[in-house]
C-alpha cells in the first residue's frame, strides 16, 4: 500500500471523482469549440488504412460541408460520442461546473503548472495543438501525470522553464487540419524567437521567451536511419528535433488536465510508457548529465512504485511492449533498471 512513508499518496476517492469528471467535461467541451461553426452538427466515423477516427461533420455558414477531426476512435472516443448521443450541453453551464471541480482539485493540492508553464500550455491547447496531435513530454507531461493518476507525486511539484512538445505527422487522409504553435506563442506577447543553434539546419526547432529563460521544443520521433536534420511535424507546421525511442513514448497518448488560472485540456503519454521510456533515456545520457538521468530515474521509480498499486498490468505492458522492439530496446530498459536499484541502494 502506498503511505506517506514513501511520500506518495493517493488522493481520497472523491478527488479521483471530480478529476474524472472535469477531463470528461473538458473533452466535452472541446469538442463543442471545435464544432462551433458547424451547423446541423453529427459525430461521424471513418476508418482509414485499418484505424478509426472520429469526425464532427456539418456546413459552415457559407453552405460548404465540412468535417473536423476529433481524434481515434478509442475507448474515449467512442465514449465522447456516447456522450454526445446523449445529450447536448450548454457550454455556459458546462464552464460553471468546470470551475467548481477545478477548484476543488486545487484545494485538495492536486499539481497546478507555475503561471509561466500554464500560459504556454493554455495557449497551445487553444491553437489546437493537442488535438491535431501534439503531446507535452518531459516534466512538464510528468506533472500533468499526478493528477491523471490520482496522487500527490513528490518531484512533480518541480517547475520546469521549459515546454517539450512531440509530434508526428498524420497523413492527410486522416485530417488536413493544421494548428501553428509559433502562432499560439506570439499571442503571448512574450518575446519568443528561435534560439541561435549550432548546426543552422534546426533553426526554429527551439524558441526562447524574451522573458527570461522559458523555452519551447519541438520534438518528433526517429525511426530508421538517422540522415541528420530536423523533420517536419505536418500537421503543426514546425521542423523538430529527431528522437530515438520518442515513437513508443508518444503513441496512443491520453487526455489529461493541465491544472492552472483555468484548466486546460492537454494530451500526455501513458504514464506507464513514460517510466519505461525515463529508463531507456536515462542510458542515453552523457556522463557530464548525470542529474538529469538521475532525475529520470527518479520519475521512472515514482511512477512505477504507484503503477504497480493501481495498474500493474498497464506497467507490465509497458515493459513487455519495450523489450519486445529487440535485443537494444531490452538492454537499455534492463539496464536502466538496475541503475535505478542502484540508486536506490545508495539513498539507503
Amino acid at each position: 500500500m502506498i503511505t506517506n512513508d514513501n511520500r506518495i499518496r493517493l488522493f481520497p476517492l472523491q478527488v479521483r471523482t471530480a478529476y474524472a469528471d472535469l477531463l470528461d467535461r473538458l473533452e466535452d467541451l472541446t469538442t463543442h469549440n471545435a464544432m462551433a461553426e458547424l451547423a446541423s452538427c453529427t459525430l461521424i466515423t471513418k476508418n482509414v488504412k485499418g484505424g478509426e477516427y472520429l469526425y464532427a461533420q456539418g456546413r459552415l455558414s457559407s453552405g460548404i460541408q465540412r468535417q473536423v477531426y476529433l481524434g481515434p476512435l478509442d475507448d474515449r472516443g467512442k465514449a465522447l460520442k456516447e456522450r454526445f448521443l446523449q445529450s447536448r450541453k450548454d457550454s455556459a453551464g458546462e464552464m460553471e461546473a468546470i470551475e467548481i471541480s477545478a477548484k476543488v482539485l486545487r484545494a485538495a493540492g492536486v499539481t497546478s503548472l507555475d503561471p509561466v508553464e500554464w500560459r504556454v500550455t493554455a495557449a497551445l491547447a487553444e491553437e489546437g495543438v493537442f488535438r491535431v496531435g501534439g503531446v507535452l513530454v518531459g516534466t512538464i507531461a510528468y506533472r500533468c501525470m499526478a493528477g491523471l493518476l490520482g496522487a500527490k507525486i513528490p518531484s512533480a511539484s518541480a517547475f520546469t522553464a521549459d515546454v517539450d512538445l512531440a509530434g508526428k505527422t498524420i497523413p492527410v487522409a486522416v485530417h488536413s487540419e493544421v494548428a501553428s504553435p509559433q502562432t499560439a506563442l506570439e499571442r503571448l506577447e512574450m518575446g519568443f524567437s528561435p534560439m541561435n543553434e549550432f548546426d543552422p539546419s534546426y533553426y526554429g526547432t527551439r524558441l526562447k521567451s524574451g522573458e527570461g529563460e522559458f523555452k519551447v521544443e519541438f520534438l518528433t520521433p526517429l525511426v530508421g536511419q538517422d540522415k541528420g536534420g530536423p523533420k517536419k511535424i505536418r500537421q503543426l507546421g514546425v521542423p523538430a528535433i529527431p528522437l530515438r525511442f520518442l515513437d513508443y513514448l508518444i503513441e496512443d497518448p491520453v487526455p489529461a488536465v493541465a491544472l492552472g488560472r483555468r484548466p486546460v485540456l492537454v494530451k500526455v503519454p501513458q504514464p506507464a510508457r513514460y517510466a519505461v521510456h525515463k529508463l531507456i533515456v536515462s542510458r542515453e545520457r552523457k556522463t557530464d548529465a548525470r542529474l538529469k538521468a538521475q532525475k529520470d530515474l527518479q520519475q521512472s521509480f515514482e511512477l512505477q512504485q504507484l503503477l504497480r498499486e493501481i495498474e500493474p498490468e498497464a506497467l507490465a505492458d509497458a515493459f513487455a511492449i519495450a523489450r519486445a522492439k529487440g535485443p537494444g530496446w531490452k538492454k537499455r530498459v534492463d539496464e536502466g533498471q538496475k541503475a535505478l536499484e542502484r540508486l536506490l541502494r545508495l539513498r539507503g
